[in-house]
């Protein structure tokens, strides 16, 4: 295969990943660090491991969180047409709640690839939100280790359903929403997002054609045990493979009723089904008794009576849950059509550098970090993610050019003015004589 190639994916065994830990690695024009083993914990691996692949942490300078690179376990060439349908469609910029979308695509794989390198991968890159996720606050809560207001309740409640009115809008469905796959951020200020959808690698959607889904059979998954409609986890079980998620509604709904009365009665590591049927009944006459009337009545179908029974297509949709709680959706988008990830981000892997001099590497590129640069496959990182159109200091290649080209003809102009003159003044000389 070539160098050159980035239509191949390649895939990250468990020994790979950790001759990953703690080494310098350059995507684009930023410089991250892998998270490194933790000494108190060496048996830890320092990346997520999931259904569909692994999601290694880059650090930032200060030690935090800054990105995932997300490598699948199964690389085909329908993952990677897939992921650069959906990195094509730029959902970071649609909504706050929507930034852990996928970014871009990088490959070691390049025309500048160091002639030491002996290790390559790919993969895509995404933005790390800030927070926990949901299975971890559950069991925060369960202690009584942290608070939980109703406020904040709601404010998770409205982030849910937004973004999912923005994917239902768009035709495309998450695939995998559960506690592990929402991130909650208890320190965010009131005009910041409380809630976040990570993980969209099994996303649906008509609009990618061919690759509309991944099914059982090739590698993807139907959902989250409990979360996925109960007809998904059936048929699986069943050993079909043609299985493939195709609604988010029923784990919207369980994450719903977990957002809203989930306290230290009751079970972090259960879904809702699983409950003490009558503690949530308790729970849901509760939260009837403390909550406005408008919302209860939009959100009436959480009742623990039918919530479970409820076919999936009996269930309400995410947009008409938005119009009850009087949420306002962004315009629609236009879904761009299918394309193929032709090229890619540059990536150059480092050797284990220490924080002292990975900080001052960092601050070096203070200049860089300042400006922004299109999330799309084949140009470079964006930093901090800001949606190139609304950047002041956003600039194309070509605007670039014309910038240049305007302080070549800004600095030639006194230049021009005395040519001129003289020019005026040797007419007048030929004129006298």
């Amino acid at each position: 295969m070539s160098l050159n190639s980035s239509t191949n994916i390649l895939t990250l065994t468990n020994t790979q990943a950790k001759e990953l830990a703690g080494r310098l690695v350059t995507i684009g024009m930023e410089t991250y660090y892998f998270k490194n083993f933790d000494r108190n914990h060496p048996g830890q691996p320092p990346w997520r491991s999931g259904a569909e692949g692994k999601a290694y942490p880059l650090l930032d300078y200060d030690r935090s969180a800054a990105a995932y690179l997300k490598f699948f376990t199964r690389p085909t060439q329908k993952r990677l047409d897939r992921t650069a349908w959906l990195i094509g469609q730029q959902m970071h910029t649609w909504l706050p709640s929507l930034a852990a979308a996928p970014l871009v695509w990088v490959d070691t794989r390049h025309a500048r690839r160091p002639a030491a390198t002996t290790l390559d991968f790919s993969g895509y890159l995404a933005r790390a939100v800030p927070g926990k996720t949901w299975l971890e606050l559950k069991s925060s809560i369960n202690d009584n280790s942290v608070s939980f207001s109703e406020n904040f309740r709601w404010r998770c409640v409205r982030d849910l359903v937004l973004a999912l009115s923005v994917l239902e809008q768009e035709g495309i469905v998450h695939g995998d929403l559960s506690p592990n796959n929402i991130v909650l951020d208890l320190e965010a200020r009131p005009d910041q997002a409380a809630l976040y959808l990570i993980d969209f690698d099994a996303f649906v959607a008509p609009a990618a054609g061919g690759n509309e889904a991944v099914t059982v059979a090739e590698g993807g998954t139907y959902g989250t045990e409990g979360y996925c409609p109960p007809d998904l986890a059936a048929a699986a079980t069943g050993g079909d493979g043609s299985v493939a998620p195709y609604s988010d509604r029923h784990g919207r709904d369980m994450l719903l009723v977990e957002l809203l009365m989930m306290d230290c009665g009751l079970s972090p590591d259960d879904p809702p089904s699983s409950w003490n049927y009558d503690q949530l009944q308790r729970r849901y006459a509760d939260w009837q008794a403390r909550s406005d009337p408008v919302c209860l009545w939009t959100l009436s179908h959480l009742d623990p009576a039918t919530l479970f029974t409820l076919a999936e297509q009996d269930r309400t949709t995410s947009t008409e849950l938005a119009a009850g709680l009087s949420l306002s959706l962004p315009a629609r988008r236009l879904v761009r059509p299918m394309t193929r990830a032709w090229s890619s981000t540059p990536v150059v892997l480092g050797d284990p550098v220490a924080s002292a001099r990975f900080e001052r590497l960092t601050r070096q590129s203070e200049f860089i970090r300042s400006r922004s640069t299109p999330a799309t496959l084949n140009f470079l990182v964006p930093w901090r993610w800001s949606r190139p159109e609304s950047d002041p200091y956003y600039r194309t290649f070509w605007q670039d050019i014309k910038v240049v080209m305007g302080c070549v003809t800004l600095l030639a102009i006194p230049g021009i003015i005395a040519l001129f003159i003289l020019l005026i003044k040797a007419i007048l000389n030929l004129l006298k004589c």
